[in-house]
Formats: C-alpha cells, sequence, structure tokens
C-alpha cells in the first residue's frame, strides 16, 4: 500500500532573516536529502508554489507532494523535516494517507467514515 505525503508551507520571519547565503546553504541541504529519498522508494511528485487564482485556495503558498512507500516509512519521514530543522523555518500542515480507488473514498464519505 502506497501513501501520499503533502506539505503545504508558508516562509516564516526566521527564514528571511537567515539571509541569502543561509538559506541557499539550507535548499541545498534539503535538496541532497530529497535527492536521496528515491533510492528509499519515494517518489517526488511535485514541488510548487500555489497558484493565486485557485478556487478556495488553501493560506499556503508553497507545496511538496511525495508517494511514499507505506505508513511507517511516512511516521519516519515525518520526524526527518522535523529533525532538520525544517519547522524552525517554516509555517507547515502536513496530510498524509494510503491511497485508495476514488470510488472507494468517495462511498466512505457518503457514509460518514473518517479517517
Amino acid at each position: 500500500m502506497a501513501y501520499i505525503f503533502i506539505e503545504l508551507y508558508n516562509f516564516k520571519p526566521a527564514w528571511v532573516e537567515q539571509g541569502e547565503e543561509g538559506r541557499i546553504a539550507f535548499a541545498k541541504g534539503v535538496t541532497g536529502a530529497v535527492d536521496n529519498l528515491t533510492s528509499m522508494g519515494v517518489e517526488v511528485l511535485g514541488y510548487g508554489m500555489n497558484d493565486t487564482e485557485t478556487a478556495h485556495r488553501s493560506p499556503y503558498d508553497f507545496f511538496c507532494v511525495y508517494r511514499v512507500p507505506n505508513k511507517e516509512f511516512q511516521r519516519e519521514f515525518e520526524a526527518q523535516v522535523e529533525a532538520a530543522g525544517w519547522y524552525e523555518f517554516f509555517e507547515q500542515i502536513n496530510t498524509s494517507g494510503e491511497i485508495v480507488d476514488h470510488a472507494e473514498a468517495l462511498l466512505a464519505q457518503a457514509r460518514l467514515g473518517k479517517p
């Protein structure tokens, strides 16, 4: 069973205060870590900026979407993000869960199912 992990985030004042050199150094470290994820079975589906014209847009400017191998890997991934110091610089919310068939998910919602 594969899992999806979605990060929605904005940068905090601490990110701006890092200065450009500090931000670039941190970003390069994250880039290396993300590149390494593929060898562990993670599919990086994409990083991007939240389109300002999106209907019912979330209040987060940036996103990352990953397909991860399983729930256990997902929990470790979350711990590594925190250990890297990411949350010092970014206000973030996460969404994750097992990928299921769309009909299965919609019928579960119709039955008022919850995670």
